[in-house]
């Protein structure tokens, strides 16, 4: 059985990272950079009223990883919600149905908190304003510019947006202009 990283809050490999990159820069600037190490402009843990829900969160994964180890997965360790990009050490490449008891007992929890998106410099909102141009031009009228000045987003509407840009990808006329307008250099 292949990995579902969505049940256990990862996000998805390196391959689909790159695919959706790729197809989606402009709207995966503020997507992307609100998982990115040291970029959250929220406040502290203790200010913000979650401190506890954090540790039933930790708590949580921990007893995810513990009951992996007792299935015979002894290398899954929980590294910590502070290492958002990999929450899991020692992950196999392939899960077996006997470890679902353990995905149903401990099921995978959404962060308690809203992170900021760092904005994006200039020269990202130039290249994002050009890819977005582009991708309008050949035949893709809905394409948003980059947003200058991205707002908290929770993880929910990350799930979401992640969902919409894969259903775009699908579509003929997306992938016929993300060939032209990614191969090409964008805006000069």
């Amino acid at each position: 059985m292949p990995i579902d990283r969505g049940r256990v809050g990862h996000l998805s490999g390196r391959g689909i990272r790159y695919a959706a990159l790729a197809a989606c820069a402009p709207l995966l600037v503020a997507v992307l950079t609100a998982c990115g190490p040291g970029q959250s402009e929220t406040t502290s843990e203790a200010d913000s009223g979650t401190a506890g829900q954090w540790d039933a969160y930790d708590k949580q994964k921990q007893n995810l990883a513990t009951c992996l180890n007792e299935k015979g997965l002894t290398e899954v360790r929980y590294l910590g919600h502070d290492n958002p990009m990999m929450e899991f050490s020692g992950w196999p490449d392939t899960l077996t149905p006997d470890l679902d008891e353990c995905f149903e007992k401990w099921p995978a929890l959404d962060p308690p908190v809203k992170d900021t998106p760092r904005k994006p410099t200039e020269e990202e909102l130039r290249k994002g304003r050009a890819i977005a141009q582009c991708m309008r031009d050949n035949g893709v009228p809905g394409y948003p510019d980059p947003d200058p000045d991205p707002a908290p987003v929770d993880f929910a509407t990350l799930r979401r947006q992640k969902q919409e840009i894969k259903d775009r990808m699908a579509e003929p006329a997306y992938q016929a202009a993300a060939k032209i307008c990614f191969t090409a250099p964008a805006g000069g």
